[in-house]
């Protein structure tokens, strides 16, 4: 009896997790549209509010917590209120409130909620944007026109569509077919064709990439490595932008020349290392000078001042306006997560991970759950699922965790046996 009653309110807690996490998600994402002009910026301030009240109500009310798992709650609390406090930057007090909250919430159908909230705000500003009820900020390039529809700036609508097809595909996992990635392939033809916008298009086709040798990893036995070792990628790649900005100069060739690659992003870091350092708990906020939304329409036509000052990598941004001590535990502490999720023959979370890694090595946006909302897996609860892979390529098919070899192998479309009669499985989060 008292085993059900329990049941019963971590259902109800985890649907009011949900609810909470759909309607800050709807605030903050409309803030990423043009629609944030009929909004009053103090809507915006007290649904953050709102949100952090409710969702430490949820942690103290009816989570029962262990002494260690209370002290390392607290103390990272404590951390990022410090860092919130120096650098002013208020997005990280929901964030880091909706990541502990998410304890034992299906992150499914947190991906799910994701997927529906921002998915439909996107898909009406687009309509909105097209009939003209809000701004289309375009740009004239040497490129090509470059549109937002309806985002405040283009780089971000290529921001939103890579994580949702991101979210998408994570959910696909479990009965995977080829032609599902149609939808996945027309985000990838909008990027680039409207936004022009490389550093997307080029962190989608890994994500594709390594996602299908996930998918196929039977048959593409001699690229198992490449997702084996992907939890490595978020140190690799936050060590190597943090890095190459930190010895950049105007001397070396090779640096220069991917300094220009990579649109002036090295000077720029190595600008802002110079300028303001390294603090342990970060710094009051750095002064920006942005081309995103109005402004950028003002620079394009040759008024104003066109002096760019804008810190687009995420690591580095973390680095210097938050802190070392907060950097290392964010991305020590999710490889470590990504490292476990392997040892358990889990690869997907690690694959997506990559792809957000080269993603964030360029934009801004790792922290912010409109865009990745994959940072919440850390306290969630995961489905205990394992995808077997049959020997075409056409019939993925699901087992669950537990069944022995010869069970996954009858009435499963055919699903795949190694020479050694163990199925080859592994368990998809």
């Amino acid at each position: 009896m008292m085993r059900r009653r329990g049941a019963s309110i971590q259902q109800h807690r985890n649907a009011l997790y949900l609810i909470i996490f759909g309607i800050y998600l709807a605030s903050v994402t409309l803030q990423t549209t043009t629609f944030n002009e009929m909004i009053p910026h103090r809507v915006g301030v007290l649904i953050e509010l709102a949100t952090l009240a409710a969702l430490l109500g949820l942690v103290v009310c009816l989570d029962t917590l262990t002494p260690g798992q209370i002290i390392g709650e607290v103390s990272l609390l404590v951390l990022v209120t410090v860092v919130t406090l120096t650098s002013s930057a208020h997005y990280l007090m929901p964030t880091i409130m909706l990541v502990i909250a998410a304890r034992e919430v299906s992150f499914r159908q947190i991906i799910q909620v994701y997927l529906g909230v921002v998915g439909t705000i996107l898909l009406l500003a687009l309509v909105a944007a097209e009939v003209g009820l809000i701004k289309n900020i375009t740009f004239a390039t040497a490129d090509g026109l470059r549109q937002s529809f309806g985002v405040v700036y283009t780089t971000d609508f290529a921001a939103h569509i890579f994580y949702l097809c991101a979210a998408y595909l994570y959910l696909l996992a479990r009965r995977f077919r080829l032609v599902a990635l149609l939808p996945v392939l027309f985000g990838l033809a909008m990027i680039y064709q409207f936004t022009k916008t490389m550093t997307d298009v080029i962190a989608l086709l890994v994500l594709i990439s390594l996602y299908l040798v996930y998918i196929y990893r039977r048959q593409l036995r001699w690229l198992r490595p490449m997702i084996r070792y992907s939890f490595l990628m978020l140190p690799l790649a936050s060590g190597l932008i943090i890095g190459l900005s930190n010895i950049f100069n105007y001397q070396d060739r090779m640096l220069v020349w991917l300094n220009n690659l990579f649109s002036i992003r090295l000077s720029l870091g190595n600008n802002a290392l110079s300028a303001y350092g390294v603090k342990m708990l970060g710094q009051s906020p750095i002064p920006i000078n942005g081309w995103g939304g109005d402004r950028g329409q003002t620079v394009a036509s040759g008024v104003g001042d066109a002096t760019y000052f804008f810190i687009d990598s995420s690591f580095l941004n973390m680095l210097i306006s938050y802190g070392l001590l907060l950097t290392l535990i964010i991305i020590i502490g999710m490889t470590w997560f990504l490292y476990q999720r392997t040892r358990q023959h889990d690869y997907l979370l690690p694959v997506i991970f990559a792809a957000i890694a080269i993603s964030s090595m360029f934009d801004q946006h790792f922290l912010e759950v409109t865009y990745n909302v994959f940072i919440l897996m850390l306290f969630a609860d995961l489905p205990n699922y394992r995808t077997a892979v049959g020997p075409a390529f056409d019939r993925p098919v699901v087992i669950r965790r537990g069944r022995r070899a010869d069970e996954s192998s009858t009435g499963l479309s055919g699903a795949a046996v190694d020479p050694d009669h163990r199925p080859d499985v592994n368990s998809i989060r």
